[in-house]
């Protein structure tokens, strides 16, 4: 599983090196008072950047397991390991329910 995170790591650190010029990109799409030829130009070259570039698409994952679903932004863990660190008292201010 350490593998999956070395690699999105490796996706994200490609991604850095193109963010500006996509969000640019992004940005010239998605302006409504641009004219409509200048709005096509700009698709293209995305096109071809998300083609070419791996880092495009980037997956959260646990840094603990390395496990992409169920995944929680806000504690960057699974689910699992939230309920298990939660079991453990090992979150804080985070206690498992029991009644």
């Amino acid at each position: 599983m350490k593998n999956l995170l070395l690699k999105e790591y490796a996706k994200g650190k490609n991604f850095k090196k193109l963010e500006t010029q996509y969000r640019a990109l992004k940005f010239l799409i998605h302006n409504q008072t641009l004219p409509l030829k200048l709005r096509w130009e700009a698709s293209l070259i995305l096109s071809k950047i998300l083609k070419y570039q791996p880092g495009s698409s980037l997956k959260n994952r646990c840094f603990l397991t390395g496990r992409g679903r169920g995944y929680s932004r806000f504690f960057n863990l699974s689910r699992i390991q939230i309920r298990n660190l939660a079991r453990n008292n090992d979150l804080p201010f985070i206690t498992k329910s029991s009644w």
